[in-house]
């Protein structure tokens, strides 16, 4: 895979429970690099995304796969996985007030002829290595961060891979 990455766009926001990321995806690329980095705030445990189309729905709702495996220190490591999720998960913060850092990258998200597929590296109570696949053929150009509870704050980076 190319390794030069080109800046699209950043976004950023503070005592929120969701951040929405518009005009992420377009045609120009096929893979995509997502940065993450922020805080939990106590009590948010899971944090879960979703790829959104133009305009703004969830391009497949009940239809995430994902199967993630959570590196605990100090314990044993945990797996997590589903096939007909709203969303999938990108960090776990367990209950308690966490910094979080985390890569996620898409493959094809704008590809109306081919699944949204993920890899997702995170940092937070415990490291994480997940996949994710939107099973679904509509075009995205969106993602949705979620938390139960505000992100104190979340700041997102894009970048498209040459």
């Amino acid at each position: 895979m190319a390794t030069n990455l080109e800046f699209i766009k950043s976004a950023s926001a503070d005592s929120v429970s969701s951040l929405t990321v518009t005009d992420m995806f377009s045609a120009q690329y096929d893979v995509y690099e997502v940065f993450i980095k922020g805080n939990g705030s106590q009590n948010v445990s899971s944090l879960t995304a979703e790829f959104l189309d133009s305009g703004g729905s969830d391009i497949a709702q009940g239809a995430y796969g994902s199967a993630v495996l959570r590196l605990n220190p100090g314990s044993s490591f945990d797996e997590v996985n589903g096939t007909t999720s709203n969303s999938f998960e990108f960090a776990y913060t367990g209950s308690s007030d966490k910094d979080f850092a985390v890569k996620i990258t898409v493959f094809n998200p704008f590809s109306s002829s081919s699944y949204t597929f993920a890899t997702i590296q995170s940092m937070s109570l415990s490291g994480e290595k997940a996949i994710a696949v939107a099973k679904s053929t509509t075009s995205a150009t969106s993602m949705k961060f979620y938390a139960n509870q505000n992100y104190t704050p979340i700041n997102v980076s894009v970048y498209g891979v040459k």
